[in-house]
């Protein structure tokens, strides 16, 4: 039975990750070939993801395999199913969701080829973002949006990729210490639930999804150091060929994960391993950068001279300067880090406020709604991850008395996730570096791996308690917040249906909301700058307003 329970955790989550990389690939190689977005491409990614729950129930389950394969794939429908109803009863409220990610989806799913055809053109001035950024989990959620017709829906993407790294987490901890069921399903369920993947779970922001992608990679690179065998090796290529493709910097997490887990196998003198992994990683990170990954990089670098360009390159655009807090503009990056992360948690702003340092285990209620946002900046991780970082230092403390072998190898994979981040000169900024949420809860596992020592033990379920109330205080802010935000939309579309059609509309930055008017069957003239004989009506948290008679819109709704 334990071993069945790894293996359909093992099949579920490489099926759901499969169906996101598929839904990414598909596409992008039919663009090579001229052929813009079908809607028949998400079935054929749904398909491929079928094949392969066949193929990882042959060769992971040790017997009863058709029972697993039918477990497994039956559990990722249901999960998709879940995500995908539940996804649609939020909006995006973002603004980088609404201003291009949207808008990318849409332009994709009607038939845009962003290898061949001309450059998107927009006067806000964020076609930029959609021309020239990585767009994998764009065309991912827009071969959903294709097939369905539902935009919002295909945010199923994020609880997808969130519940794909929980049960590769859970296959993994089962597989290197089958006896510790409990702490594994805990430890997994929480490795899953990154504040930054929570508070970006409605939207179609990329970095809660990135770092969801980042932990498949080091579950299955656990997976790799312990299980023989090609799929593993398919499927991590795959996974990095995905992340590869969310956003420019998830070249280099993936790299710096990938020859970890080469050092890792060298020291444990798995050779063939090795070479084999060298090989495909090798293949899958040209296939990522020059075949599906052909726009952005290579169209980047013929047309504007650098595969990162605007980030990079000549006149470079700082996408974070003029939102980094003035007190963090005179420190390096490791002060930056401890400057933000012992901090008072601070929304996005260009205000440039000052980091206040607010003790470790300490937080106000009044800062909860921060992390209703989807970009907090300062304590990204939650208001209680400060005190997390302090009873993880004190685990490594006493583990490292008790086991140094172990503690030591729990340390390299610490300072592999740090050299992740500090590659990044905004590490202080939680949304760019999701990795490191896994940092506190690899002292969780070693703290109630090693027996035998009860102030160990006492201050690892310490550990867990105040993680497991971070990841709460966090996703109920968010979850509560976004619910009756979007309920509040929600309800201004419906008035909106009952007035006088067409209405007319100014769209500033969010373009994309022209779906959602359309979705409600209301009828609307684009003009810019708007002109309103009647009162004006600004959708909530959505940069479109629409003129109105706003008294007959209310008597006509009551």
């Amino acid at each position: 039975m334990r071993n069945r329970i790894v293996s359909i955790s093992l099949v579920t989550g490489m099926t759901l990750l499969t169906l996101i990389v598929a839904a990414f690939m598909v596409p992008a190689l039919l663009f090579l070939a001229g052929v813009p977005m079908l809607k028949a491409d998400f079935w054929l990614s749904a398909a491929l993801a079928i094949l392969l729950a066949w193929i990882a129930s042959k060769k992971l389950a040790e017997e009863r395999q058709v029972t697993v394969f039918a477990v497994s794939v039956g559990l990722s429908a249901l999960l998709f199913i879940c995500g995908f109803i539940v996804s649609g009863y939020f909006y995006d409220l973002s603004y980088d969701g609404q201003a291009y990610h949207q808008e990318a989806i849409i332009h994709l799913a009607e038939g845009w080829n962003p290898v061949y055809d001309k450059e998107i053109s927009q006067p806000t001035g964020n076609s930029i973002w959609i021309n020239h950024y990585a767009k994998a989990a764009e065309i991912a959620a827009a071969s959903i949006y294709a097939a369905t017709g539902l935009i919002e829906h295909s945010k199923v993407i994020n609880l997808m990729a969130m519940a794909a790294s929980g049960l590769l987490s859970l296959g993994a901890l089962l597989t290197l210490k089958p006896e510790n069921r409990v702490t594994a399903w805990v430890v997994a369920l929480l490795l899953a639930l990154n504040p930054v993947s929570m508070y970006q779970s409605f939207t179609f922001y990329v970095d809660g999804l990135l770092g969801s992608l980042l932990l498949c990679l080091i579950a299955l690179g656990c997976l790799i150091c312990t299980r023989p065998g090609w799929l593993l090796l398919t499927v991590y290529t795959l996974a990095m060929i995905l992340t590869m493709n969310i956003k420019f910097t998830a070249i280099g997490y993936a790299g710096v994960l990938t020859v970890g887990l080469l050092i890792a196998l060298y020291m444990s003198e798995q050779f063939v391993r090795l070479k084999q992994l060298f090989r495909v990683a090798a293949l899958g990170g040209m296939i990522g950068v020059l075949i599906v990954g052909y726009n952005p990089y290579v169209t980047n670098t013929l047309h504007k001279g650098h595969p990162f360009y605007p980030l990079a390159g000549e006149n470079a655009i700082d996408v974070v300067k003029n939102f980094t807090p003035r007190n963090l503009e005179r420190m390096n990056r490791f002060e930056q880090v401890a400057a933000s992360y012992f901090a008072e948690p601070m929304g996005n702003s260009t205000d440039k406020k000052p980091t206040q340092f607010q003790w470790p285990f300490t937080f106000e209620a009044q800062q909860l709604p921060t992390f209703a946002e989807t970009d907090v900046a300062v304590a990204g991780f939650g208001p209680l991850f400060s005190g997390a970082l302090v009873l993880a230092i004190i685990a490594l403390m006493l583990a490292f008395r008790k086991r140094p072998g172990i503690t030591l190898a729990a340390i390299g994979v610490i300072a592999l996730l740090a050299a992740s981040s500090f590659i990044n000169p905004a590490a202080w900024w939680a949304r760019y570096v999701p990795q490191l949420w896994a940092v506190p809860l690899i002292c969780v596992w070693l703290a109630l791996y090693l027996k035998g020592n009860k102030l160990l033990k006492g201050v690892g379920i310490a550990l867990t308690v105040v993680i497991a109330a971070n990841s709460l205080l966090v996703s109920g802010s968010y979850t509560t917040k976004q619910w009756a935000w979007s309920q509040e939309l929600r309800s201004q579309l419906s008035q909106l249906q009952t007035v006088s059609q067409p209405v007319k509309a100014e769209f500033t930055y969010s373009w994309s909301n022209r779906e959602r008017l359309k979705a409600y069957g209301i009828a609307f003239i684009e003009e810019t700058p708007l002109a309103c004989n009647s009162e004006k009506v600004t959708l909530f948290k959505s940069g479109t307003t629409v003129c109105t008679d706003q008294q007959g819109m209310q008597a006509k709704a009551q």
